[in-house]
């Protein structure tokens, strides 16, 4: 909690003013998209529910039709006159002479074309009780058991015999005998005893078989997922197909006297059973029983269909809220964006800034106080700040203004000239360098100058001290040509170079090596100032940077002072805009590197 009020109290204005809008209407939206996520979920699954009611129903019913249309067809072969004389002759050897008897004295033909229109029909078999040949045919080249005998003997027979003239369905799957010597397919199979009108002398059996395959493709149309299943059953509760992932409990369920006592009308068409919805259709006391089975997780994967809606409605609200608390907060933020920028250029040193008042609100009256803040704090540096920087050039000054420069002049120019005329060029070369080094350090005063007279101070300087160390001293000076013209703070590189010489490498025989360097760089001028001397320690290096003022005008030699009156011009001159570093190791030596703004270059 702490670490995100910290968090919030680092955010600007304008963020603070979305993030709590956010944060106030984001659980409103939340809560409306869980309302309409709830209502769309159960809407969606009584949809479903209806629908997969309306699915077995459709099943259930287009069974029934084909069971229908197929005893409706054997009611037609019951009572027909024709088939009933052959069920009823009394002189059945005399009617077996004929081979075409069925064909020739019954409508077989009929018959037969209209099992070839259905499609569905494979089999279909009429056995005479008064021993005339059967009438046996097969399209799918499975065979019926030749005789009434051995018919006699099946289950179904005796099944048909006791329901008195009933139709009774059953299941043969392929290879089962039953009825039939060979099956060579799986077949829903309608059995009935065909009477006569009295219904008490039994005339005859019929049997059709049924493609199983048109009671399964029925099935399998009414699932939608591969984890569903559905079974159909009779209304004893003998099953007559299946498709799916059929559950075993489910299935002993509904064929248990438990469910198949209540009356079919007061069943419920839908019911929960375990992991399982179930889904439950009979439209006839007799007719076939349609069970599917949905597997509760099923509804699970309606969930992210469901909840696109609300979620990308929060989305869209949510962003569509952006561009809109953008403007609003920019009213609020935008003036205070503006104080905030003029008080970023006033840090850094700009203090004619003055921001505009729009407004007579809170802003307003702040923006109103940071006016009249710069113009008291402008009145303050002017008497502070600038005595303090005149008194520091005046320091650079007292400290040009020990030597006597027209007598430096005048002397070394004697000097010059006399070994000259000794012949002696070499000194003469050395004096010249010198008289020049004064000219630059003392002359005319000025504290600024560009970066090719300080390179050229620097350059006498090291000439003069080559004099003095001959092979002991190396150095280069390699500064960009496009830097020569930048302006720059007078004596802030040669305090350094002649630390280097006098405090590196004067107290050791090895060969010096000096080198200065200076590059622009991102708006910079940076300079480096590296030797291979004796090197500091960190507590000397310290000590620079500490040295006591008492000590400022002890010594002739520029040394510390100097260095640390580098570093206060420097803060004086660019504030905080600059970067000053001493990389010192013992027995290796010192990096000293400057960077100052590029401001201010010659006119030509």
């Amino acid at each position: 909690m702490r670490r995100m009020k910290l968090w919030i109290s680092n955010l600007s204005i304008q963020r603070k003013i979305i993030f709590y809008v956010y944060l106030v209407i984001s659980p409103i939206l939340v809560l409306i998209s869980t309302v309409l996520f709830i209502s769309n979920y159960r809407t969606s699954i009584r949809n479903q529910i209806e629908a997969d009611i309306n699915l077995v129903k459709s099943v259930e019913e287009s069974i029934s039709v084909i069971q229908s249309d197929v005893t409706d067809l054997s009611i037609y072969l019951c009572i027909n006159s024709d088939i009933n004389q052959i069920l009823t002759s009394g002189t059945p050897q005399a009617l077996n002479q004929n081979r075409r008897l069925w064909m020739n004295n019954a409508p077989m033909q009929f018959v037969e074309d209209i099992i070839a229109l259905k499609g569905y029909i494979k089999t279909i078999a009429i056995y005479p009780e008064n021993g005339v040949f059967p009438y046996l045919r097969c399209i799918d080249s499975s065979a019926y058991l030749p005789s009434i005998e051995q018919v006699r003997n099946t289950d179904t027979y005796q099944a048909s015999v006791a329901n008195k003239g009933e139709v009774t369905w059953a299941r043969v799957s392929r290879g089962d005998s039953d009825i039939y010597k060979a099956n060579r397919t799986d077949k829903i199979v309608m059995y009935r005893e065909i009477y006569d009108l009295s219904k008490k002398t039994p005339l005859g059996y019929l049997v059709f078989g049924i493609d199983a395959r048109k009671y399964t493709d029925l099935c399998k149309n009414a699932l939608q997922q591969g984890d569903e299943g559905i079974v159909v059953l009779s209304w004893r509760g003998e099953e007559l197909t299946r498709a799916g992932e059929v559950d075993a409990e489910i299935l002993q369920y509904v064929q248990s006297t438990a469910y198949t006592a209540t009356p079919y009308q007061q069943r419920d068409t839908y019911f929960q059973y375990g992991s399982y919805n179930v889904f439950c259709s009979q439209s006839q006391k007799k007719g076939v029983l349609v069970c599917k089975m949905v597997p509760k997780s099923a509804g699970n994967s309606q969930l992210y269909s469901i909840a696109m809606l609300p979620v990308l409605l929060l989305i869209g609200l949510l962003l569509g809220l952006w561009p809109l608390l953008q403007f609003v907060s920019n009213v609020i933020s935008k003036p205070l964006g503006r104080l905030c920028l003029a008080m970023d250029k006033f840090k850094k040193g700009d203090f004619e800034q003055k921001v505009t008042v729009t407004a007579s609100d809170e802003v307003g009256a702040v923006t109103e106080c940071f006016n009249q803040m710069v113009e008291e704090i402008k009145e303050l540096i002017d008497t502070n700040y600038v005595m303090a920087l005149k008194e520091k050039e005046s320091e650079l000054v007292a400290l040009q203004a020990q030597i006597n420069p027209h007598f430096l002049y005048n002397t070394l120019d004697s000097l010059y000239w006399r070994a000259l005329h000794n012949g002696n060029e070499e000194l003469a070369e050395d004096i010249l360098a010198l008289s020049q080094l004064f000219r630059l350090v003392l002359g005319q005063g000025k504290g600024i100058i560009p970066v090719c007279q300080e390179r050229e101070l620097i350059a006498r300087y090291l000439q003069i001290q080559k004099m003095r160390f001959t092979d002991r001293l190396e150095y280069s000076i390699n500064i960009q040509e496009d830097m020569l013209d930048y302006y720059i703070p007078k004596l802030i590189l040669q305090p350094f170079v002649e630390n280097a010489i006098i405090h590196g490498l004067e107290n050791t025989s090895a060969t010096g090596r000096l080198l200065v360097t200076g590059c622009l760089k991102g708006g910079y001028l940076e300079f480096s100032v590296q030797d291979n001397g004796i090197g500091m320690t960190p507590e000397q290096v310290d000590g620079i940077w500490n040295m006591d003022d008492s000590k400022r005008y002890s010594s002739q030699r520029i040394g510390g002072y100097a260095i640390k009156n580098v570093k206060e011009r420097l803060e004086l001159k660019y504030q905080d805009d600059y970067r000053l570093h001493i990389h010192s190791e013992v027995g290796k030596g010192t990096t000293i590197t400057i960077a100052i703004p590029a401001k201010g270059k010659v006119v030509e």
